[in-house]
């Protein structure tokens, strides 16, 4: 092509020095010739690119195509494969092959023990009110993955595990009055599991424990709970000090009953340094030792 352009270059140049007396038509008609020689030498440079374009564009489509028919199951997890929204199988770990969206879908289902924590409220059986917060350690089963996306759905926590711990939860509670959840919880803890249990598994969800982590009562009752500890304490201490005043009373009792006038004779004697009292008053010989001065 460059040979060719240079040649119709030349062929100008020399009609200009050659034939100086040609009219302007011939100059515009090699000129004319030139344009031509570039465009049909040209045409097979962009046929070339066109040809490239159309090969890159598809490439991408393959690409793309590729990331949306192959898809990563983890370990753990179960992939329900959908067709036009209905479900068509089971991907278990590992690939999965599927047709490109939007004609299949793959919906990830965990199947890993997983742990949801609640706030919950309920009522007590004398009319308290009590909150708590409960942390539930639950696994779906892999078996049952395919029914629960079918009868329930992906969002199977929301719709029925959570409404399962909360009412266990206060169907235990309204079994005890208030001062009985803080010292029997374990028990409380095992009618709500069982509760729990009895409405989830049904459905193929496995209960693994649960979790009272706090109780919380009203600011009236935790008051009266407080002002009770407050009058079993002062309770005690005034037992414990009418029981101590009573063995003080009955030591100087026996101390009394030992002071015997031979005992305290006895006494004197060994508290006496040898010397003479200086004065000696009563009948009954009693000594007073009072300073001259």
């Amino acid at each position: 092509m460059v040979i060719e352009v240079y040649r119709c270059k030349t062929n100008v140049i020399k009609n200009l020095h050659l034939q100086p007396s040609l009219s302007i038509l011939h100059i515009q008609s090699d000129k004319e010739k030139l344009m031509d020689t570039i465009k049909v030498n040209a045409q097979p440079a962009t046929n070339f690119l066109k040809r490239r374009g159309f090969a890159i564009g598809a490439v991408v489509v393959l690409i793309l195509l590729a990331i949306t028919c192959v898809r990563t199951v983890e370990a753990g997890q179960v992939g329900v494969i959908t067709r036009f929204g209905e479900i068509n199988r089971v991907a278990n770990s590992g690939l999965a092959l599927k047709l490109p969206w939007p004609i299949e879908h793959l919906q990830k289902m965990d199947t890993r023990i997983q742990k949801q924590q609640e706030q919950a409220n309920a009522g007590t059986a004398d009319l308290q009110d009590v909150n708590a917060t409960l942390a539930l350690n639950y696994s779906l089963d892999r078996d049952s993955a395919l029914k629960v996306f079918k009868t329930i759905g992906p969002q199977y926590r929301d719709r029925v595990v959570v409404p399962a711990v909360q009412e266990s939860f206060k169907a235990a509670t309204a079994q005890y009055t208030a001062s009985q959840l803080l010292t029997e919880r374990p028990a409380v803890k095992a009618k709500a599991l069982k509760a729990i249990k009895e409405r989830l598994e049904p459905y193929g969800v496995n209960i693994q424990d649960l979790n009272i982590v706090n109780f919380g009562f009203s600011t009236e009752f935790a008051n009266a709970i407080e002002a009770k500890q407050v009058a079993a304490q002062e309770a005690e201490k005034a037992k414990f000090n009418l029981d101590r005043a009573k063995l003080d009373a009955e030591a100087q009792n026996v101390q009394k009953a030992s002071l015997s006038p031979e005992f305290l004779q006895k006494l004197a004697i060994e508290k006496w340094n040898g010397s003479m009292p200086q004065y000696v008053g009563g009948a009954s010989g009693t000594v007073f030792n009072i300073p001259l001065q």
